[in-house]
């Protein structure tokens, strides 16, 4: 279910408190909207999925914390799709093929029917930590750089698996990439986890 309320009398910087305090309490997840009300005031829609369960807890801090009036309860249905998480092993390198880093990178992929991959998404706390590591190397790429390169060509990577990879002799292929980068190689002889090696140029 949905919980909503509306709050016109706190600031900014009570709001990441509420939020972290609402998902100790068991909100599953929580989203806040600025918005404007009567008189042009200022507000926070504050939007909270919970589990039935949660919703007296959940609602009287809300009216603890903010002095709310009350809680609109929304009854909504949920579709959800199946992932898991898999190991992505990178290899970073510069022109002379030398190693900047190697290591495994989570990755979360999407299902949808007949647990087809979908989509692919890096854990970011790893993704950052990388970003980090590679910018001290000298490798100039953006987290959001960094972030576009690993999930496409994992998923590639990963359909290509399903129609390419079937055959113990068909374990490596190339790709062009863009401008800052040399190749790609996949291969899948232990099934799972896949790896893939992404050797990059400065």
């Amino acid at each position: 279910m949905l919980l909503m309320t509306n709050i016109d009398n706190i600031t900014c910087d009570q709001v990441p408190y509420l939020i972290e305090e609402l998902m100790k309490l068991g909100a599953k997840n929580v989203h806040v909207i600025p918005a404007l009300t009567k008189k042009g005031r200022n507000e926070y829609i504050f939007l909270i999925d919970s589990e039935e369960e949660a919703l007296d807890s959940l609602a009287e801090f809300m009216a603890l914390e903010t002095g709310a009036l009350g809680v609109r309860v929304l009854r909504t249905e949920h579709y959800p799709f199946d992932y898991e998480i898999r190991k992505l092993f990178v290899s970073f390198r510069d022109e002379a093929e030398v190693p900047l880093w190697e290591g495994d990178i989570s990755l979360k992929i999407v299902k949808g029917k007949g647990q087809k991959p979908l989509s692919v998404r890096v854990e970011y706390e790893e993704l950052k930590e990388l970003a980090s590591y590679l910018r001290k190397a000298g490798l100039k790429l953006s987290l959001h750089e960094l972030r576009e390169i690993i999930e496409e060509k994992a998923l590639t990577g990963i359909k290509n698996f399903t129609a390419d990879f079937t055959e113990e002799g068909s374990d490596r292929t190339d790709h062009t990439l863009s401008s800052n980068s040399k190749k790609l190689c996949c291969n899948d002889k232990l099934k799972s986890p896949y790896r893939i090696k992404t050797c990059f140029q400065n």
